[in-house]
């Protein structure tokens, strides 16, 4: 009798819980959304776990219609598009259908959510912790509390720092026709709506895995203020990486690969503006000789452009965490980690090594072009492996100007050189590579070198 009615009430949450098929990141904060009948009560197929953000994104019902005439996922695609609106600001209003939201919006630094439940066809918002806990009796299933710790019965409480997930707990009758003290079984589900009780129970703990992480740079000037919305992605949607990508899978084979978004407006790049890159380009492009002409290159470091990047790679970190630290149990295992990342992506790989260090093993770290790269680093011994692979300016015999990278001018990245490693090192492209110029020496197109020229055993070989 137990073991049947805990089936059902499984099969009734997969019932319960709807996931719509929005385009749906990794990201800070997971949203739920459901509605509630006048005895407090939970109305059946009306959950829906559709997306996270990396922005809270909370409905003011004063300044709101009162009663919304929209479809649930129409409404919940308005939450979307504002979370995801390229414009970071801290009021957003909509009209549609004769409907008027007004939307309060914040910018979090840690995991967590945010619940919208809709009673008598009006919308309200609540922010909560990381797990939701739900009462069910008689049929009947209501929101209970939200905590940052599981807490089962005859288990041992688990703290819960990413991820989110929804403890239903089903009580018996007593004598009296109540609830009994206890429940009855609960059921732990992850936001995917995956029901993860037994490895809880069981205390299974996950099999380490290898990961391959791609950052991508400066998306060029038409995306220039579409900064990065910090999201985790497991694909290269915007087709940055030249299929090169498919070359660094094959050659490391991870479990799986993940794709985030470096790209910030040129003015935290060296460069500064638009216009210096311009003239950088216009005086540099035709110049073949002089180490003199170097100088225009735009080498100046800007650090606050840097560390902006950086500060916004602790916020990725924080969603990466959130990716892979997917059941309770996740942190009694440490994944290795493995990055390839390409000019501005320098800058806000550090800040997501900085947040996720303590929770991986630091694998094999391969820069591309790093931009600004001389500013600021690591203890790159802490890494299997760390290569810097790009043009040659600074060195010795280097390429005449219009040959370097002028768009991520190169300088070895801070603490390279002090390493006393033959795994840590910085590659120049080869000497007789025929696409070298300002801007082609700087694109990931230029770098299949790396594959074809570097041989098994030299340093710098991916593998």
């Amino acid at each position: 009798m137990f073991f049947s009615l805990s089936i059902l009430s499984v099969l009734g949450q997969n019932e319960f819980t709807r996931r719509p098929q929005f385009q749906t990141k990794t990201s800070l904060v997971y949203y739920y959304f459901w509605e509630e009948l006048e005895d407090g009560s939970i109305a059946p197929s009306t959950m829906y776990t559709p997306f996270s953000l990396n922005r809270v994104v909370l409905i003011d019902t004063v300044k709101s219609s009162k009663r919304c005439t929209l479809k649930d996922t129409t409404f919940m695609q308005q939450v979307l598009e504002i979370g995801r609106n390229y414009k970071l600001k801290d009021h957003f209003t909509k009209k549609l259908q004769g409907n008027k939201f007004v939307f309060n919006c914040v910018y979090p630094s840690d995991p967590q959510t945010v619940i919208y439940i809709k009673r008598k066809g009006s919308w309200r918002s609540y922010n909560a912790k990381l797990v939701l806990n739900f009462f069910s009796f008689q049929d009947k299933i209501s929101f209970a509390s939200s905590g940052n710790n599981l807490l089962l019965t005859h288990q041992d409480n688990i703290p819960v720092r990413n991820n989110t997930y929804r403890v239903f707990s089903y009580f018996y009758p007593d004598n009296a026709g109540g609830p009994r003290q206890f429940p009855a079984f609960q059921h732990v589900f992850a936001f995917t709506g995956d029901e993860i009780s037994k490895q809880i129970i069981q205390k299974q703990q996950p099999k380490a895995k290898r990961y391959l992480i791609f950052v991508n740079g400066y998306r060029g000037p038409k995306y220039d203020k579409h900064e990065s919305r910090n999201e985790v992605y497991l694909n290269d949607r915007t087709n940055y990486w030249f299929k090169i990508d498919d070359r660094f899978i094959k050659r490391l084979n991870p479990d799986t690969s993940f794709y985030l978004d470096g790209s910030f407006p040129v003015s935290t790049s060296n460069h500064q503006s638009k216009l210096g890159f311009g003239l950088s380009y216009l005086f540099s492009v035709n110049a073949r000789s002089s180490s003199k002409k170097y100088k225009r290159l735009n080498q100046i470091s800007n650090p606050e452009g840097f560390d902006y990047r950086y500060s916004r790679g602790v916020l990725v970190g924080k969603a990466f965490l959130n990716e892979i630290h997917n059941t309770p149990n996740s942190y009694l295992t440490k994944d290795t980690i493995d990055i390839v990342c390409h000019s501005m992506g320098y800058a806000y790989t550090l800040g997501l090594i900085e947040t996720i260090k303590d929770h991986v093993v630091l694998g094999k770290f391969y820069m591309l072009a790093p931009e600004n790269a001389g500013y600021k680093g690591l203890d790159w011994n802490t890494f299997e492996e760390v290569w810097q692979f790009g043009s040659n300016l600074g060195q010795k015999d280097a390429d005449a100007l219009c040959y370097q990278d002028g768009v991520a001018p190169q300088a070895t990245v801070w603490g390279i050189d002090a390493q006393q490693s033959n795994h840590v090192g910085r590659i120049c492209s080869p000497y007789n590579w025929p696409n070298k110029h300002f801007v082609h020496s700087h694109m990931v197109y230029s770098y299949d070198w790396i594959f074809d020229r570097i041989q098994k055993g030299q340093p710098g070989y991916i593998h």
